[in-house]
């Protein structure tokens, strides 16, 4: 297919951050000469295999699925990972890496100052120049699994998008967590609906004394760390809800045994599967901050981000209606 042109070694760039750098995969210069036919900026984030390449791929067939490439730039990052002890991701002098939990959540790299969220605002920046894409109207920031809760997290937190000259959207698919505003989780044996509203209200969490860090940050805004750490939790009950963001979750991504699912006790609180933590995190939005976020079903797809972003729905929450 024509998209599977984009993805080789020319397309790639090593993006710089601070004193550093970080590999991506772009159609478009992020640093050099000015781009007028960009309409629209994609960013997709991996999963927690930190394959970039291949979400490059899946990111930009729902492009040409929405007839959108002659004016859309596709950027995916590749976040690198090793451990403590060297074994992971091969990385060049120079480049970024972090732990592969940490890249998820906006935390510190292992080797400098940098967190993984300074990327994004990097990224945001460069589409932001008028010089280097003239004619921008949009940033799209979407990510599937660990990259959807980068996603979230991000979109709660960052102080980048007021800056932004062009409106920023946040497409958060199928990640095993969320960051919740408050201490409160859904009460035991309720549920919620894809249509909106829950059998049982959120109330100050039932088992906090067996699951003490169920709000601690990545699950809530407690012992904040990272990126986070410079943010006011009373900032950022103000100004998530008012972003622009929607929830995407696969019909079928309801495994409770999946191997990837997040089985910790803070994530066992927001709920039993990735698709009934979707649906509860999205009432939870509306309920407690009256959050006009969106939110859709993904046919037919279980945890795969290619079913979900390059089939109807996903191809319709980062682009809208067709046509747009």
């Amino acid at each position: 297919m024509a998209f599977l042109m984009f993805a080789s070694p020319q397309e790639t760039e090593r993006f710089p951050v601070g004193t550093g750098r970080v590999l991506v995969w772009r159609t478009h210069s992020l640093s050099e000469g000015s781009h007028a036919d960009v309409e629209r900026a994609y960013i997709m984030i991996h999963g927690t295999n930190r394959n970039a390449e291949e979400y490059f791929r899946w990111a930009l067939a729902s492009t040409v699925a929405a007839n959108q490439m002659a004016r859309t730039a596709v950027v995916a990052p590749h976040f690198k990972a090793r451990t403590r002890d060297g074994r992971g991701d091969e990385v060049e002098k120079g480049e970024w890496f972090w732990t592969n939990e940490a890249w998820k959540a906006g935390e510190t790299a292992l080797n400098g100052a940098v967190n993984s969220f300074d990327l994004m605002d990097r990224l945001f920046e460069s589409f932001n120049d008028p010089m280097r894409f003239p004619n921008l109207k949009e940033v799209v920031l979407a990510g599937h699994s660990a990259g959807g809760q980068y996603v979230q997290r991000y979109a709660a937190l960052n102080n980048a998008e007021p800056k932004m000259r062009v409106p920023v959207r946040y497409v958060v698919a199928n990640p095993s967590s969320y960051v919740y505003l408050n201490d409160l989780r859904l009460r035991s044996g309720a549920v919620c609906s894809e249509k909106g509203g829950c059998t049982g209200p959120f109330v100050k969490y039932w088992d906090a004394p067996n699951c003490t860090a169920f709000n601690h940050y990545r699950y809530g805004l407690d012992n904040l760390t990272g990126y986070a750490a410079s943010a006011q939790p009373t900032a950022i009950r103000e100004q998530f809800p008012k972003r622009r963001v929607t929830y995407l979750v696969g019909e079928l991504d309801v495994r409770p045994d999946d191997p990837s699912l997040d089985r910790s006790c803070p994530a066992v609180a927001q709920g039993p599967n990735r698709r009934e933590r979707g649906v509860t995190f999205w009432n939870y939005m509306k309920l407690q901050f009256g959050a006009t976020h969106e939110f859709a079903i993904a046919p037919g797809c279980g945890h795969a981000a290619v079913c979900v972003f390059a089939g109807p729905a996903g191809v319709k929450a980062v682009f809208g209606a067709p046509g747009n």
